[in-house]
């Protein structure tokens, strides 16, 4: 009861801060269960500073290394804080993980691809110090919810990408081992095709093809990419159905077998978050499989 009531607190501060333009949510001090620790870090020096930061929880009885799952806030790339994911984090920890909530730079902060090379520096920090915080820096997850799914696919296909890629921590890599997006905005190209509504880039990179495709997750799609569960509402009118459409389509042009697609018949943008006693044991068997817990 304890982690429902939590869950529904930080669930209901979210969707009520969605209506405010371009700013970053406030601050939360999520209830930390018994079981767990909960520490905030810095991971960048930014302004504002909570832009920087993330916020790990860890069970009191991790003795060995364990598997860790990244949690990434959505809000349009232009609003949101990492309290928003913390009772995420929490859920994880308390299966025997390492959960974490990560903050990034929203666009008005710093523009976009500034969100992009924040996460990956964001998660080679978590490599550097994974002795101290009981974690195995080769079983990591990226999840994602919304704007914050897209980043999750952005980490996981473009591990060695140089230009994602900021001058800290670089004697780790920011490679990742599987990704779970939710309402992930996957295709940014069709999405300036069919609706032209990507205010959060600037004129001159609205204009700039070549750069909406980089920051496009179906553009970095290969091979030998790691495994990907994408979950999506098939009524979903702030990220249509053509985003899992086409990435499915491109999966299949390029016979890769490790992705697996979840639709949900009737699910809007926030489908998740309604649906989750349904929803999460589709993503707790896909991060068992693939983070060997």
């Amino acid at each position: 009861m304890q982690r429902l009531t939590l869950c529904l607190l930080l669930l209901s501060s979210s969707l009520s801060f969605a209506i405010l333009p371009g700013a970053r949510a406030p601050a939360k001090a999520p209830k930390v269960p018994d079981s767990l620790t909960y520490t905030v870090h810095q991971y960048r020096e930014s302004e504002p500073l909570r832009a920087g930061q993330l916020g790990i929880a860890i069970p009191k009885d991790a003795e060995k290394p364990l598997p860790m799952v990244v949690c990434i806030h959505g809000g349009g790339w232009s609003k949101g804080d990492k309290d928003q994911m913390a009772w995420m984090a929490m859920r994880y920890a308390l299966r025997g993980y390492i959960g974490v909530t990560i903050a990034y730079r929203l666009n008005h902060e710093a523009p976009i691809p500034a969100c992009i090379l924040d996460v990956k520096e964001a998660i080679r920090y978590l490599k550097s110090i994974s002795p101290e915080i009981h974690a195995d820096p080769e079983r990591i997850a990226v999840l994602g919810y919304s704007a914050g799914a897209h980043l999750a696919l952005m980490a996981g296909l473009s591990p060695h990408a140089k230009k994602f890629t900021s001058e800290a921590y670089r004697e780790e890599d920011s490679s990742v081992d599987c990704v779970v997006a939710i309402a992930a905005p996957a295709d940014l190209e069709e999405r300036r095709k069919r609706r032209n509504e990507m205010g959060f880039l600037s004129e001159d990179r609205l204009n700039d093809v070549s750069f909406i495709r980089s920051i496009s997750p179906l553009h970095w799609m290969d091979p030998q990419q790691i495994p990907i569960l994408m979950l999506h509402g098939d009524q979903d009118p702030i990220v249509p159905s053509y985003n899992y459409e086409h990435f499915a389509a491109k999966c299949a042009d390029l016979e890769i077998d490790n992705f697996e697609l979840y639709v949900h018949e009737g699910g809007k943008h926030m489908f998740f978050f309604k649906e989750q006693r349904r929803l999460h044991p589709v993503i707790d068997r896909f991060l068992a499989k693939h983070l060997r817990l």
